[in-house]
């Protein structure tokens, strides 16, 4: 069996035999864009030792292992400096069967078999008007483009994609749209005209969520998607207030059976923050229950003299939740570490309880400039995320959160 567990293409394929030696072939792709420097990884097998990984190349690269702990659990860690004093370590706790179920941790990147292209697409966009705008979306990657309405990128593409373009006001919602479904995508090409004036455009309806549990909050940000088989496109966002998210729909007309929107909304005060995205196929009558940001979560340092072990403890959760923990040090702007920790629902600890920072100074390539500082005041955020949808595509009436609860502490 093989399943694949985060975007960056982490599959557990099962050993013929696996059951009577418990072992479990582990392949991790990682996929860092070409700008960023190496990174240092390792994994650890049950409740051994952390082993290094070779280094990780630009580009991405699959590294397969494995693993011989019957517990069926391993931990990753990848630590990436980026220069000027920045530092990020990204730590994932989890078990093979989260993994064969189709648990998404969004480790990093889209896998590798998703864009297999790379070169340029060029378009142009007829009919704005001064003070319009148009959104331009090929395979969903969005670009804004003013008039005289010409752009182009260089990226990664699939084989096909869907182009939306929508237009409207620079300071309001889109107005019209064009869409074009199935493009055979080749780099170098260049995309025929858009005439936003022509019969090919769609005049779009305006619509509305009405949310439930309206938070008061020191900031407040929505946004409104369509996603397509192959792409989406911006239909609002910005700064939201009152009890509704507005936001422009499709005429059922032109409506594919696929087609879904999204609404997000995300806020934030000093006791955490909570996001929620939902999906819906019909575009009237959508009601929004907003989550709450939890409380009881709590953060010690259970190192000893000199180590900081940082040690999160969390509330009661929902079942199948997937637990977090971020800690940030930034004593000045040229000077930041931050840690990331993803707990998936069965790994031990990770259905409440609590989660220690792993110790990796003994392991082969650690840096200890990486580990977080005595006497450094640190930000953190304990909390969780769930996912309703099954696999990795939305679907209509599934929804994703994730709340946190903040504090700070001086370890």
């Amino acid at each position: 069996m093989t399943s694949g567990c985060g975007r960056d293409g982490l599959s557990s394929s099962e050993i013929p035999g696996a059951a009577s030696v418990g072992g479990v072939t582990v392949r991790r792709v990682f996929r860092l864009p070409n700008n960023l420097p190496d990174q240092w990884a390792a994994y650890q097998d049950g409740a051994g030792p952390w082993i290094p990984i070779q280094p990780i190349e630009k580009g991405g690269q699959e590294y397969e292992f494995v693993l011989k702990d019957p517990s069926r659990q391993l931990g990753f860690v990848v630590a990436s400096n980026l220069g000027l004093g920045h530092v990020e370590v990204s730590v994932t706790f989890l078990t093979v069967d989260d993994c064969l179920n189709g648990l998404d941790l969004r480790m990093s990147g889209p896998s590798s078999n998703v864009r297999t292209q790379h070169g340029t697409i060029t378009w142009s966009v007829a009919g704005l008007a001064n003070d319009e705008h148009a959104m331009v979306s090929i395979a969903g990657l969005s670009f804004e483009t003013l008039p005289p309405g010409l752009g182009g990128t260089d990226a990664d593409w699939p084989q096909t994609g869907d182009l939306l373009v929508t237009a409207g006001s620079v300071n309001g919602m889109p107005t019209r749209m064009v869409i074009r479904r199935n493009l055979r995508l080749v780099p170098g090409m260049a995309i025929p005209l858009v005439d936003l004036s022509s019969a090919e455009v769609v005049p779009l309806q305006a619509g509305q969520v009405t949310l439930t549990n309206t938070p008061i909050a020191d900031f407040i940000y929505a946004g409104a998607f369509l996603i397509t088989a192959g792409g989406n496109v911006i239909m609002n966002q910005g700064v939201a207030s009152g009890a509704t998210v507005p936001f422009m729909f499709l005429p059922t007309s032109q409506q594919a059976p696929g087609d879904l929107y999204e609404v997000e909304y995300q806020y934030e005060s000093a006791a955490g923050a909570a996001y929620v995205a939902s999906y819906f196929h019909s575009p009237t009558g959508y009601q929004l229950v907003l989550p709450s940001i939890p409380s009881g979560a709590a953060v010690s340092n259970s190192g000893g003299p000199g180590d900081v072990r940082l040690t999160a403890e969390w509330p009661a959760t929902e079942p199948g939740a997937i637990r977090f923990a971020d800690y940030t040090q930034s004593p000045d702007a040229m000077n930041d570490k931050w840690w990331h920790l993803d707990i998936s629902p069965n790994y031990p600890s990770g259905d409440g309880g609590t989660m220690m920072v792993p110790d990796l100074r003994n392991v082969a390539g650690w840096n200890t400039l990486w580990d977080l500082a005595v006497g450094a005041s640190t930000s953190w955020s304990v909390g969780s995320s769930q996912s309703l949808r099954t696999g990795s595509a939305p679907q209509d009436g599934t929804s994703e959160t994730w709340t946190a609860q903040r504090g700070t502490l001086t370890p």
